[in-house]
């Protein structure tokens, strides 16, 4: 987003993704006001808030041990050079539209320096295609949901089958769960039957649950403890991260009880969107609380356009448009949060629609 999306961000009062934007004065009270706030500050993540929230989180999870990360991108490397270095070899499976691949600069190959065995294409890959890899494997990691595909996720017997193919082969399945608690209500699974399946799993604190940020690898004590090296080689060791964990807090008991919800909203939504023309949703029945819109025109002119609509109408729709397969095409997110108290799926259809028909 740019300064101009920002400042007409601000001047809205409907927020069709996500959760209502929170100014940092009243976050900072609501952090303050918490009772995790009394206890002592966490030193370089051990004890306080922190230490809270990694029990409160490996009981949701069902595993013995959870180590918090200031960052994903660090968390995940940590990870997979664990792996890479307890077993032997660099090969670690990913699929091509991952954020591992996609979102962060090729970390994995030029940080991590790990060799990536990409797996799928516009899905999700299936055991088929791991029975056709060839090489020893350090891990095998699986996204859910797989966003840069529309937030896919998934056959829940496929992704059973996977971890039944990881086991019998003796490879880790490493579950990268950015957005497990929105996968959990997707599937109507608790979360630890889906933890269950993985040696290890990782999870974020700043997207479904609104968090200021931190992320979480869960899995067995041993593995756990041999992430605290890589941490510090990778930067990890934040002096302090009290107030993201207290957030993190927060948004486990506001926003993971209200994820079935916003599952059932997103799959509302979708099918109401279904009644305008020119437009394609990825896919037609959202998988989670999120999916993608395909729409006619170029993202730059939309942008500009969306601004206006922002300005004219006080109602702020996506957070950005990207090029697409078809030329004539951009593609726009639509993630239900909170935001959706404020609207009922007619006001969106009706606005999503509004938008549409706006011209330069």
């Amino acid at each position: 987003m740019t300064e101009a999306d920002h400042e007409a961000k601000q001047g809205c009062t409907h927020f069709l993704s996500q959760h209502v934007p929170v100014a940092p004065r009243t976050l900072l009270a609501t952090l303050a006001a918490h009772p995790a706030a009394a206890a002592r500050a966490d030193v370089y993540g051990e004890g306080g808030a922190v230490g809270l929230l990694e029990q409160r989180v490996v009981a949701l999870l069902g595993k013995p041990s959870g180590q918090f990360f200031i960052k994903g991108v660090t968390a995940q490397l940590c990870v997979l050079r664990a792996y890479a270095e307890a077993r032997g070899t660099r090969n670690v499976v990913i699929h091509p539209l991952s954020h591992l691949d996609h979102d962060e600069s090729h970390a994995i190959e030029r940080v991590a320096d790990l060799t990536a065995i990409r797996l799928g294409r516009h899905a999700p890959f299936t055991v088929a295609d791991l029975e056709r890899v060839d090489v020893p494997l350090a891990a095998v990691v699986v996204e859910l949901p797989l966003r840069r595909a529309g937030y896919l996720l998934p056959d829940y017997d496929a992704l059973v089958a996977i971890a039944a193919w990881c086991r019998a082969q003796r490879v880790p399945l490493h579950i990268d769960g950015a957005r497990l608690w929105e996968a959990a209500a997707g599937y109507g699974v608790p979360l630890d039957r889906i933890a269950a399946l993985a040696d290890s799993l990782y999870v974020s604190f700043y997207k479904g649950l609104g968090g200021l940020g931190g992320a979480l690898v869960a899995g067995s004590t041993a593995f756990i403890a041999s992430l605290a090296a890589w941490k510090t080689r990778y930067g990890g060791d934040l002096y302090t991260a009290y107030p993201q964990a207290i957030s993190a807090l927060i948004g486990l008991d506001l926003q993971l009880p209200r994820m079935p919800d916003y599952v059932a909203r997103a799959r509302a939504l979708a099918k109401g969107l279904q009644s305008l023309p020119d437009i394609l949703l990825q896919p037609q029945i959202p998988h989670g609380n999120a999916f993608q819109i395909w729409m006619p025109g170029d993202p730059a002119a939309l942008a500009d356009r969306h601004r206006a609509f922002a300005r004219a109408h006080r109602v702020w729709l996506f957070g950005g448009f990207q090029p697409t397969a078809l030329a004539s095409h951009a593609m726009a997110e639509i993630v239900i949060g909170d935001g959706s108290d404020q609207y009922s799926i007619e006001q969106a259809v009706g606005w999503i629609g509004a938008f549409l028909k706006q011209r330069d």
